[in-house]
């Protein structure tokens, strides 16, 4: 709860004189007339005007004033409008192909006014008359068929099955050959959570990409690997880990191949080194796909100059995108010399060619010649170029953007087949100080266990389900040393045993190596995973069947063993915590259907266990198969 702002200007002019006025006997008695021709009452009034004046300013605190304070507690400045961004699959009216480049302008129809919003690709891409006939998953035993998977909305198939091991493949089989031009193809796979981009994540897995050359599909010999050094592949999935692009160069010739009844052109992805904490699935799969930023680039607007101080100028479009902004400015004849963009002038000389720029209005400032050099007198001597977009109306929906702005690539429709995201307005200065506040509450450095493990738990773009730190643990060493921290991580995953995978550990320990302290070693681990098998005899309550007794009872036994969302309060099981036998009778007499239990037996790692099972400190449970027998009560019970 925020604590209540006081009035700060809570007295008059006239109290405060009255105040003055009234403490006069006690420390001049001989001081008797108090009326205004007075001396001494006039110079009463003039500091009472003084501390008026004071103690209004100090409950009226500028806008300017709060900033200043923003930039202390590391906030230099509020965040700008951001564009959204969109992908968009661009189709061939021919059958030619077509390069579309890079900043060609699509649009979509603003539905508040009707002007065109419009967009700008941010790559070159090759439009080819192409098109992706089958897609096919191959593992040991077999192939199944994701070609209808595809081609429906919301329908999302697995990639290399629900268990992905080493091996396992995916074909992509085309009409046409992908020789001579580069080919795009677009991942677009379901994520519960989408994975924050821009940050530096090691693949799980690893997988080889090749394309058949011909004769039979099944020789190694008929499959080219695509060589990422020789730019022939790009991945920017992560390894199928995120949606994302993967471009193709085919160096060498493609031979139609017979392959699932299928005369087609093919690709295929296998993989090298599995190790997927959550088996990737995917959407669709698009052909001439590329991104594009809502955003149009205006290119050398000249403005002149005055030769005065503190001139301003304001941009047409706006907002502006940060960091798109250049201004250079002309000294008669010279080509121009590129100006700085500052936050303010109060720290700049006479001579410094600083600016400072408001990306919300477009208005861009020059100092006055004490702080920050005046731009000379000139006609059209300032030259100013920038990016104009941003705001959440650049958030359009799927399929909005279906016009091509460029007449160069005429030959070729565009369309959207998801949502533009991203899109944001600028942010004001009240939402900036809700985030300060946030920023002091938020862990940026880690000193305590609770530390580690808020920060491996926000490790960006990776999905950390739990995590724990154990201070003095080393993991090949029983014996507490000083100074280290070893912190186990689990990831999300499907699976009844989340294991990270080499590389998931080794980006999760990046990112808390940054924020260690410097004294202090780290080491990052899984956890050990003990098996726990039960065995149960239970007896059911009167009119239940014994085959849903039986299936309840060991639903629930996987639910309280499961690591990630097991446990009493079912949060996930505590780390190096045993599994007690008389928790579990107390687990399976609360089934619905049981009448009480007989007896529970328990296996650890396959092998019986006489009592409790005890669980390292680094470790957790897992189910494996529960051996539950629900009977009902004989008479004799009852008596």
């Amino acid at each position: 709860m925020a604590l209540p702002k006081e009035n700060l200007d809570d007295k008059t002019f006239e109290e405060l004189v009255k105040e003055a006025v009234s403490h006069i006997p006690v420390y001049t008695p001989d001081w008797t007339d108090y009326n205004v021709h007075d001396p001494g009452i006039t110079l009463i009034e003039l500091f009472a005007w003084l501390a008026e004046m004071q103690i209004y300013r100090l409950n009226g605190i500028r806008d300017s004033s709060y900033r200043k304070f923003l930039t202390l507690m590391g906030i230099p400045k509020l965040k700008p409008a951001r564009a959204a961004e969109v992908d968009v699959t661009f189709s061939l009216r021919n059958q030619q192909p077509t390069t579309v480049k890079v900043g060609t302008q699509v649009a979509a129809k603003d539905p508040v006014s009707g002007t065109d919003m419009i967009f700008e690709t941010e790559q070159d891409i090759e439009v080819i008359p192409t098109n992706l006939q089958q897609i096919l998953s191959w593992k040991e035993g077999g192939f199944i068929n994701n070609t209808e998977a595809n081609e429906n909305e919301n329908v999302f198939y697995y990639a290399f099955g629900k268990w992905p091991r080493t091996g396992d493949r995916l074909y992509l089989g085309f009409d046409r050959s992908l020789g001579d031009e580069e080919t795009t193809l677009a991942f677009y796979l379901y994520e519960e959570e989408g994975l924050e981009e821009k940050h530096e994540v090691l693949p799980s897995s690893t997988l080889s990409w090749e394309y058949c050359k011909g004769d039979d599909w099944q020789k190694a010999e008929s499959w080219v690997i695509l060589d990422a050094a020789k730019n022939e592949i790009r991945d920017e999935t992560l390894h199928l880990s995120k949606s994302g692009k993967v471009r193709i160069k085919v160096t060498g010739a493609m031979e139609r191949v017979m392959l699932k009844e299928s005369n087609l052109f093919w690709l295929r992805c296998t993989i090298l080194e599995a190790g997927y904490e959550i088996p990737p699935k995917i959407d669709i799969i698009l052909l001439n796909t590329v991104s594009a930023i809502q955003s149009r680039k205006l290119k050398n607007c000249t403005f002149s100059g005055s030769g005065l101080p503190d001139i301003y100028l304001d941009l047409e479009h706006t907002p502006v995108i940060e960091n798109t902004l250049s201004v250079t400015v002309r000294v008669k004849e010279d080509t121009g010399t590129e100006w700085r963009e500052v936050e303010d002038f109060d720290a700049s000389k006479p001579g410094d060619r600083h600016y400072t720029a408001d990306l919300a209005t477009g208005r861009v400032c020059f100092g006055d010649g004490i702080n920050g050099k005046i731009p000379p007198k000139g006609e059209a001597n300032i030259i100013i170029s920038y990016r104009s977009g941003g705001g959440v109306r650049g958030n359009v929906g799927a399929h909005a953007v279906d016009t091509v702005l460029d007449i160069v690539t005429e030959d070729v429709t565009v369309d959207n087949m998801k949502t533009a995201v991203g899109g944001e307005e600028a942010e004001n200065l009240e939402a900036a100080l809700i985030r300060a506040r946030k920023d002091l509450r938020t862990i940026n450095r880690a000193v305590t266990s609770a530390d580690y493990e808020y920060l491996a738990m926000n490790t960006p773009g990776l999905k950390v389900a739990r995590a724990k730190a154990i201070p003095r643990y080393h993991p090949s060493q029983d014996i507490e040393v000083p100074g280290i921290v070893t912190v186990i991580v689990v990831p999300h995953s499907p699976y009844a045993k989340p294991m990270p995978s080499t590389n998931f550990l080794k980006t999760v320990y990046r990112h808390l190596d940054k924020h260690r302290l410097v004294t202090t070693e780290l080491f990052l681990i899984p956890p050990e995973y003990i098996e726990v098998s039960v065995g149960a005899t239970v007896v059911m309550k009167p009119k239940y069947r014994k085959e849903t007794v039986e299936e309840n009872v060991r639903t629930e036994l996987a639910t309280f063993l499961h690591p990630i969302k097991g446990g009493i309060d079912r949060n996930g099981w505590t780390f190096g915590r045993p599994v007690y036998i008389s928790e579990l009778y107390e687990v399976i007499d609360g089934v619905k259907g049981v009448d009480y239990v007989e007896t529970v037996t328990l296996k650890e790692n396959g092998k019986k266990q006489a009592g409790d099972i005890h669980i390292p400190v680094h470790g957790l449970v897992y189910s494996r198969t529960h051996m539950i027998e629900a009977k009902e009560e004989t008479e004799d019970f009852y008596g």
